[in-house]
């Protein structure tokens, strides 16, 4: 297992070594296991993440020749200085923070996919409203108030384009950035008019008779990912081999997750400490899937750019990395 260092650039990120299991001193290992490579994974500590431990845990990681240790911090943009520090390898995090990343001139690279939203239907996150408030169409946001976790990041920028859509005036949609636990009391308190939340927060939200639910602003980009997962080139550049085995081992992964219907939910339960309902909320919505979903990200890309949170396309050809055509 790795161990960090205690550098400036992890003062935020708070260090959760999940080790995998040693085999007896009796077993010999198969003749085509690879030889054990070091990887440090920084995921936000969310429902969602819980396929890493998952993994872990099932030795997926291990088939692939990967020894893993997990780090958990408030965000990827949070833990982009760890990434080009080296103490971690590999960040799982949100597309639109991560281009704003790439625009101001940081070398980062797209390697898999992870989670997005579902193209219609309940999704991973969405806005609510005062079961008696006006707001009744995306365009009636106009000169409201809506909570977001982070602003100028994926959910101000998919309302305001639903807003746009619906005929609305997005630029007069105001965004107040709160913690996802508080911004139901808040709306509450009348000081903000929506609010853009995920699992759990969102069930527990709608369910309560005050609430209702207006839409799901990520299903303006039909796939649109949640996270996914990004290096720097340093490390590509360096360690090709380590980033190719993640790869493999995340196409793997996500693909029994998905299918592991009681399996994902107990290290869902294990990875939050939370109570099979919350827990079962956390993932149920989410579509994991390893492939680089490219077409979305270029969607997200240019709403960006339209609504002036990136000022330079900062997408370039080695932007999505692809071993087999590099």
């Amino acid at each position: 297992m790795r161990i960090f260092n205690k550098t400036a650039a992890l003062a935020a990120v708070t260090s959760l070594i999940i080790l995998t299991g040693c085999s007896s001193d009796n077993d010999e290992p198969a003749e085509d296991s690879p030889e054990m490579m070091p990887l440090s994974v920084g995921i936000i500590p969310i429902g969602t993440m819980s396929a890493i431990p998952y993994g872990i845990e099932q030795g997926i990681f291990e088939e692939h020749g990967l020894d893993v240790t997990i780090s958990t911090g408030g965000g990827g943009a949070a833990m982009l200085p760890a990434l080009q520090s080296g103490d971690l390898d590999v960040v799982i995090g949100n597309a639109a923070n991560l281009l704003q990343a790439v625009e101001q001139g940081i070398d980062m690279r797209v390697i898999s996919g992870y989670s997005s939203s579902r193209p219609e239907g309940l999704d991973v996150n969405g806005v609510v409203v005062d079961a008696d408030s006006d707001i009744e169409t995306w365009a009636d946001l106009e000169g409201k108030s809506v909570a977001v976790n982070a602003v100028r990041g994926q959910g101000d920028v998919t309302i305001m384009e639903s807003v746009a859509e619906d005929g609305g005036d997005p630029d007069a949609v105001s965004f107040v950035e709160l913690a996802f636990p508080d911004m139901q009391a808040q709306m509450e308190l009348g000081n903000v008019d929506a609010i853009w939340v995920p699992e759990p927060f969102l069930d527990t939200a709608v369910n309560d008779d005050g609430h209702r639910l207006l839409g799901h602003p990520n299903q303006i980009i039909p796939g649109l990912p949640t996270v996914v997962s990004f290096t720097d080139g340093a490390t590509i550049e360096e360690n090709a081999e380590l980033i190719s085995r993640y790869q493999a081992a995340m196409s793997d992964l996500l693909e029994q997750f998905m299918a592991d219907e009681s399996g994902k939910i107990e290290a869902t339960m294990d990875f939050i400490e939370a109570p099979e309902e919350v827990a079962k909320l956390s993932i149920e919505r989410d579509v994991f899937d390893a492939e680089i979903p490219e077409d979305a990200i270029r969607s997200l890309n240019e709403i960006m750019l339209k609504y002036g949170f990136l000022t330079e396309d900062p997408i370039t050809d080695e932007f999505f990395y692809h071993p087999a055509v590099q």
